[in-house]
């Protein structure tokens, strides 16, 4: 299996390419870049199994679907994009 780490502010049409041929991946920078990273992993069919963490690593981390995520993400957030089934 592969691990690829992209990203948030690609754009989304890049990110969808990458993320529809990948395994796993991680995706930094998300921030304001939320509602971009959302729309790119709907269109690579892999928004359901998104998992966002808000402050990892760090007091008061929180793990979620992507779907609950709150616009805008704080610093310190990222998506897990975990490999399919």
């Amino acid at each position: 299996d592969e691990l690829t780490v992209l990203a948030g502010t690609l754009d989304a049409a890049r990110l969808a390419e990458r993320l529809a041929n990948r395994h796993a991946a991680i995706i930094m920078k998300v921030g304001r870049n939320l509602p971009k990273i959302r729309d790119a992993l709907t269109r690579a069919g892999r928004a359901e199994q998104a998992i966002y963490v808000e402050h990892c690593a760090m007091a008061g981390e929180r793990i979620l679907p992507l779907a609950e995520a709150i616009e805008p993400a704080p610093y310190f957030s990222l998506v897990l994009v975990p490999r399919r089934p």
